[in-house]
């Protein structure tokens, strides 16, 4: 018994799934590449100079603020934040490589988490690499008598005034634009200017965040462009997140009144006027063929158009009272075999067009094919 489903009746539903990956250096499933305009020596299976061609011509050509030409992730909406057109590339990078089959259809935005020995670098969403930690700023001019500093942080100049700089206990207090702000001196380089601080808390993280490279989601790369000479040289653990949309099937499966609600065993129809006889075929064998099928009906009382009564039902164990299938509530004293109840539903399944099997739903308990009322049956599976 087969009934077709409408389309009003099926709802395909994406929804986004993720899969955390975790490599480190010693993993052999990605690969660590350089890059280096003037070198031709291998790195990998490929020259270093070749790298950094395919990187400055797909990558870092100019074209980062173009919605038509550039390469990366692409979406229907145009991303127009500053932080995330700038990319920097210089004459050398390091490359890591993440195969499809780690990736799916993107590395997730802002899953990118890669440990450098002392280094927590960090995706930004924006398909920048940031290092998060502290702030190194560098002093360049001093005014002692009004004690105000100008020092630079990641290319831009900030004066402040001090008032309090203690590298014993670390406690550092300044005024920037009027504003009292207080950090902690991690260390102090008198000769160099350097000092580094836990955080500058009066310049936002976007312009405080150092960028050391780039990640390009679709293509599961991962450049280190700031600085490359000094990444990834021993122990590095990298992890992310790759993406996969994945599709819930739904489909509402009405059973009306009239329908399913009879027995499929071969005991629940009678066949009326079937004929056959025995033919001797061209081999000398004698076999039994079909030469009036007959009419089968199902094993209820019913009455033709013109009036004759059908009685097919069964006769009951107990003072031979008849039943069919049509009487569903009929006393378990007269039926005690229950042969005139309607049957139980298990197994639900979907067929396509050429009335293939392709899915097979298992319902948790029998329900039972109600002749009097419908029954209404959700299958859900993803795929």
């Amino acid at each position: 018994m087969l009934k077709r489903i409408p389309k009003s009746d099926i709802s395909i539903r994406p929804f986004k799934a993720y899969k955390e990956w975790s490599f480190d250096n010693n993993s052999t499933e990605i690969d660590l590449l350089e890059a280096n305009i003037s070198s031709s020596e291998l790195s990998g299976l490929y020259p270093k100079n070749s790298i950094y061609g395919q990187l400055r011509a797909q990558f870092y050509n100019g074209n980062e603020d173009n919605p038509f030409t550039r390469t990366g992730l692409k979406t229907n909406k145009y991303n127009n934040n500053a932080i995330s057109k700038e990319r920097f590339l210089s004459g050398s990078a390091k490359v890591i490589s993440i195969p499809q089959i780690y990736v799916g259809e993107g590395i997730k935005r802002g899953s990118v988490i890669l440990l450098d020995n002392n280094d927590n670098i960090e995706d930004d969403s924006y398909g920048n690499l940031i290092i998060n930690g502290n702030d190194t700023i560098n002093f360049s001019i001093f005014n002692l008598e009004d004690n105000q500093y100008t020092f630079d942080l990641l290319g831009i100049n900030y004066t402040v005034t001090i008032t309090t700089i203690n590298l014993e206990t670390g406690q550092l207090i300044w005024y920037y634009n009027g504003e009292l702000y207080v950090t902690t001196i991690v260390s102090f380089d008198i000769n160099s200017g350097d000092m580094v601080v836990i955080n500058v808390d009066f310049v936002s993280n976007e312009k405080s965040a150092e960028k050391v490279g780039n990640i390009f989601y679709n293509s599961g790369l991962i450049t280190l462009t700031r600085k490359p000479n000094i990444r990834l040289l021993t122990t590095w653990d990298l992890s992310f997140k790759s993406t996969k949309t994945i599709y819930e099937n739904e489909y509402l499966l009405i059973v009306n009144q009239d329908e399913f609600n009879v027995s499929t065993n071969p005991s629940a129809v009678v066949n009326v006027g079937k004929e056959t006889e025995f033919v001797t075929g061209s081999d000398g064998k004698i076999k039994q063929v079909v030469t009036n099928p007959g009419v089968s009906y199902i094993r209820k009382y019913t009455e033709l158009s013109n009036g004759t009564p059908l009685d097919y039902r069964y006769v009951g164990s107990i003072g031979n009272s008849k039943g069919g299938f049509e009487q569903a509530y009929v006393s378990s004293s007269i039926d005690t075999t229950g042969s005139f109840l309607t049957p139980m539903i298990t197994t639900i399944g979907l067929y396509d067009d050429d009335l293939n099997l392709v899915a097979v739903a298992k319902l948790p308990q029998p329900i039972k094919s109600e002749h009097d009322i419908p029954v209404n049956f959700i299958v859900r599976f993803d795929t």
